[in-house]
């Protein structure tokens, strides 16, 4: 187990003690696809009752010391830009999949109240491929077909009409074409893979996206700091590619 993830599951149980149920990890690292410098640490913290606003304070100050430690810090050897980003939500949730109290910490989020917290496709990484980290396993619904879609809908008008100060990010326009890459294969090839396998497959096959994935890929593997030395590369790459890549959306249906 990650030292990150050790420090953290200590930290939970001591605030969350018997109300704890079960941890499942998700994310990059039950797909085979951690990357040192990119990659954060999902889980879904399940509770046998709903957590109070109160305790996901007390959970917000434990994400607070942990960025301290381990990014700001780099204690253990930590490495990625990322920490452990997580919901808090009951067993029910995972189950049936509808908005309930729930607390969300990842990054800069420290958000308590009422939602569904996970995404469609983390759902379906979660029932497909979750690694039950403790406790006992719980039911997780599968999401339908029409969920999955309306996502990346929805994803794909972020991409051809980035929020405000996206195109000055390096970290986000570099994202976005990993996000692309995975998208594409999902649709057109049925296959839910991991960023590095999605972009390393459309490159191999030479795909009209490939060469357009070549500096995304190269960064993936060296990490997000690597990413603010070519955020000129990366617009010139995004906005050259972005009438091919809206053409590609469209042939699987997102646009």
């Amino acid at each position: 187990m990650l030292p990150l993830v050790s420090w953290w599951q200590t930290e939970i149980h001591t605030v969350l003690s018997d109300k704890l149920q079960a941890v499942v990890l998700g994310g990059s690292t039950v797909l085979g696809d951690f990357q040192p410098g990119w990659s954060d640490v999902d889980v879904c913290v399940v509770l046998r009752t709903p957590i109070t606003e109160a305790e996901g304070a007390v959970i917000g100050q434990v994400h607070d010391a942990m960025r301290a430690h381990f990014i700001d810090g780099g204690q253990d050897g930590w490495r990625s830009g990322q920490a452990i980003e997580g919901a808090y939500i009951t067993g029910e949730m995972l189950q049936y999949g509808h908005a309930g109290t729930c607390y969300v910490a990842g990054g800069s989020t420290r958000w308590w109240g009422v939602k569904d917290p996970i995404s469609p496709f983390d759902r379906l990484i979660y029932a497909q491929h979750g690694c039950w980290l403790f406790g006992e396993e719980v039911p997780i619904a599968l999401p339908d077909g029409k969920a999955l879609r309306a996502q990346s809908i929805r994803d794909s008008q972020e991409f051809i009409n980035p929020p405000a100060g996206c195109l000055e990010s390096a970290i986000w326009l570099a994202g976005i074409m990993h996000w692309l890459s995975r998208t594409l294969v999902f649709w057109r090839d049925g296959e839910l893979v991991s960023k590095t396998a999605a972009l390393e497959r459309e490159v191999a096959a030479g795909r009209p996206l490939a060469s357009a994935f070549i500096l995304p890929l190269a960064l993936r593997r060296e990490g997000s700091a690597a990413c603010r030395q070519h955020v000129d590369d990366l617009r010139y790459n995004y906005q050259a590619n972005l009438d091919t890549a809206v053409q590609s959306l469209v042939e699987v249906g997102l646009l």
